[in-house]
């Protein structure tokens, strides 16, 4: 109730860098709402978080959208809105008290985590704009792909780290009992 009453505000300050943060975000709660219903064995929860994550995606959509056109405008700039965003990407409720805290157990529940971060929300997103496929960037544009590209590598290797250590850590767990 705290987070909900003093609201979110982003640190982006372009419309573009705040089309690509909700164009992400929206997805990512999506996941993360169908994931948590599942998670629940509830099926009253279940169909709930269903229904929510069904209208994210329709944020998500409109929002996506949006900033394929934007590409059409001025592609250089969409570009470095893009990786501006990816690469500092932060879920709302980050600021809520103890966030990183309940955020390493949701990721370790495997409700949401980087690799689904990357291969579910990331990439299906990025491949959607065809970022990869510009032929009309220069300057910083093609600078800000290169930077995507380099970032979405690292955060790659990262993810699968934490699966591989995540699928250790269950091993060992089930060992025991």
């Amino acid at each position: 109730m705290v987070h909900m009453e003093g609201g979110f505000q982003t640190e982006y300050g372009t419309m573009l860098q705040q089309l690509a943060y909700v164009s992400f975000q929206e997805l990512a709660t999506r996941i993360s709402h169908r994931n948590t219903g599942r998670a629940s064995g509830d099926p009253t929860c279940e169909r709930l978080l269903a229904k929510i994550a069904a209208d994210e995606n329709l944020h998500m959509l409109f929002y996506r959208n949006l900033l394929k056109a934007a590409f059409d405008l001025d592609p250089n700039q969409t570009m470095r809105a893009i990786t501006d965003v990816v690469t500092t990407f932060q879920m709302p409720g980050s600021t809520i008290e103890g966030f990183t805290r309940k955020a390493m157990i949701i990721a370790h529940e495997g409700i949401y985590d980087l690799r689904l971060h990357l291969d579910d929300v990331l990439m299906p997103v990025l491949r959607q704009w065809a970022v990869f496929d510009k032929s009309d960037l220069d300057g910083d544009g093609a600078k800000a792909r290169d930077e995507l590209a380099a970032f979405l590598e690292k955060t790659d290797a990262t993810a699968a780290r934490f699966v591989e250590r995540r699928e250790e850590r269950r091993a060992r767990a089930a060992a025991m009992r």
